[in-house]
């Protein structure tokens, strides 16, 4: 990057958004599939795994919090971020590769605690870097359109990994099998942790925060400091709702696709193809945020990356009703849905940037980690809101675990519910908060950014 340029160079915003396709390929098997796996393959009790997700997402996400504490009142050679991104990959690729082996002889009892441990043990060790990572990105530019760029470049990586989360079941079943311990599940998360670890370690050496903000010696932050901190920013709470209820969508919708495609469809590939079209459409909708923020402006493209998975929704419905079984109108009708969650995944990221700066505006103290912390609290308290919901909807229709998995008529009906009849209840919940209470619009943003730049000036505040 040259010093002379405050801009950021496209070779920083490449090696940054590189460092998110490992994680995204660990994620998908630990987190996405490890219900799926654990339900399914180890026949593991709904009972015991419905409170195990529900309170290992909750409590882990005050966890959130906590890291970012630490990361705010970390202060090292190589920045805030990148030591707690380092250490995260490390820990958190070895944890997941334990998390899908069973231990020869461990059954009963034993397996239960083991599952417990591991997965808590996931949970906390994928914060340091989900955080860390996510945290850069308001500390990368002060720049509006830069940080638009900045958030969105992940997201693409994230995407072209999808292709290949897309298949899989099909990788599993080669390396193994998905019916059987220690191999497919197992074989796949060895190799993706491989992944994981070369380019979280890669983009964590090449990338560097610029902002950095100069203040005196402050204590550490407690938990305490952190909550208070982050109901003070009003706009930061509103963010943390509007991004709740995303998720919560989003999730029931991934969530319950795999049990739509394996047990009401009867095909793997067309689960495959399925993802793969999903992404393409999430892909159209990040990478046009900046551009259609750009032409109609941010608040319109919010309303309508809000409304358009409303419109898949009621067509992916209609398709159902009226089409049985057609795969070409339910996808493309999907299409239309994902392409509102593409445009949302930068959303929120721009979001929150928007609220560290309004947080620094206010209070005079700038606390990305804390800030960005909602990011992965939210995102993990809506997966254990999805997952506890589709636990009792599958214990109501007695499906998976303990009972037999069949698609009975009751099953199917509850695949469609958690599908594509829930989740859009839920967005029009989240287009009612943003419309009512969401203030960060560029009109004052513009006013924000202007007075913080005033402000480094007159302080000598850092941006290298």
């Amino acid at each position: 990057m040259d010093e002379h340029n405050d801009k950021l160079s496209w070779g920083t915003k490449i090696n940054y958004g590189i460092g998110s396709t490992g994680v995204s390929l660990s994620y998908g098997v630990a987190y996405n599939k490890a219900s799926f796996y654990l339900l399914t393959v180890l026949g593991l009790s709904k009972k015991f795994l419905a409170p195990l997700f529900f309170f290992a997402r909750i409590w882990d996400g005050f966890n959130d919090l906590i890291m970012g504490t630490l990361i705010d009142s970390t202060h090292t050679k190589l920045g805030k971020f990148r030591p707690w991104i380092m250490a995260g990959a490390v820990t958190n690729a070895l944890v997941a590769v334990a998390l899908l082996w069973k231990p020869p002889g461990i059954n009963g009892t034993g397996l239960y605690v083991y599952i417990t441990a591991l997965y808590l043990l996931w949970d906390a060790t994928y914060t340091m870097i989900d955080v860390g990572y996510y945290a850069m990105i308001p500390a990368l530019s002060l720049d509006q359109k830069e940080r638009d760029q900045v958030a969105m470049i992940p997201r693409i990586f994230a995407g072209a990994v999808g292709i290949v989360s897309a298949f899989s079941l099909q990788i599993m079943e080669a390396l193994g099998g998905l019916t059987e311990v220690n191999t497919g599940f197992f074989r796949y998360a060895l190799l993706t942790s491989a992944v994981y670890l070369m380019t979280s370690l890669y983009s964590a050496a090449l990338v560097k925060e610029r902002v950095v903000q100069v203040q005196e010696k402050q204590e550490r932050f407690s938990l305490k400091q952190a909550l208070g901190i982050l109901f003070r920013n009003d706009q930061a709470v509103i963010v943390v709702g509007i991004m709740l209820l995303f998720n919560l969508a989003n999730n029931l919708t991934n969530g319950a696709a795999i049990y739509y495609f394996l047990y009401e469809i009867g095909s793997a590939d067309q689960y495959s193809f399925f993802t793969i079209i999903l992404g393409a459409s999430q892909a159209i909708g990040l990478l046009g945020f900046p551009f259609f923020s750009k032409w109609f402006g941010r608040e319109r493209v919010y309303r309508f990356s809000l409304i358009l998975p409303c419109v898949g929704y009621l067509l992916m419905a209609l398709v159902d009703r009226a089409a049985a079984g057609q795969y070409i109108p339910f996808v493309a009708a999907a299409f239309v849905m994902s392409t509102g969650y593409g445009s949302m995944s930068v959303m929120q990221n721009v979001m929150l940037a928007d609220a560290v700066d309004y947080g620094e505006y206010q209070t005079g103290t700038r606390n990305e980690g804390i800030i960005f912390s909602m990011l992965t609290l939210l995102s993990k308290m809506a997966g254990a809101f999805s997952e506890l919901i589709m636990l009792i909807t599958f214990s109501v229709v007695k499906f998976g675990g303990e009972d037999a998995t069949e698609a009975t008529p009751q099953a199917v009906s509850s695949f469609k519910f958690l599908m594509f009849l829930l989740p859009p209840l839920i967005l029009l919940a989240t287009l009612w908060l943003y419309a009512r209470k969401f203030r960060l619009k560029p009109e004052l943003m513009e006013g924000v950014t202007a007075e913080l730049q005033r402000r480094r000036a007159e302080k000598n505040v850092e941006i290298t």
